[in-house]
């Protein structure tokens, strides 16, 4: 292996580090000493009680879910309910006009609210 040759500009006896200052040298024996890994009583605690909050945020997003996914199903049984009350007028006004077109208005109020786009 080659030995590199000084040149006349160089100090002999002074060695560089590279790597910076002090604390930034990875092999500072006072460094290897840290262990960056272990946490404080204080640390701990905060980790725990951080983890409990994300558990019960979970558990209410779950239920949120599923909440949401109830009002669904319950909007499109609202949905197919009014159509049938609608077939149902509809055959009622084979008996009884009247009556029929009274429930009709009646029903005019429940096809807006369920069954008409919102704009």
């Amino acid at each position: 292996m080659f030995k590199r040759k000084r040149t006349k500009g160089e100090d002999r006896g002074e060695e560089k580090n590279n790597r910076g200052t002090k604390e930034e040298n990875r092999g500072n024996e006072e460094r290897l000493g840290e262990d960056i890994s272990t946490t404080t009583d204080r640390n701990r605690v905060y980790e725990e009680e951080c983890s409990e909050l994300l558990r019960q945020l979970l558990n209410l997003s779950s239920q949120e879910s599923a909440l949401t996914f109830e009002l669904y199903q319950l909007s499109e049984e609202a949905k197919v309910e009014t159509l049938r009350l609608s077939g149902l007028i509809a055959n009622c006004k084979y008996y009884d006009k009247t009556l029929a077109e009274e429930l009709y208005k009646e029903l005019d109020n429940l096809f807006h609210k369920y069954l008409e786009r919102e704009k």
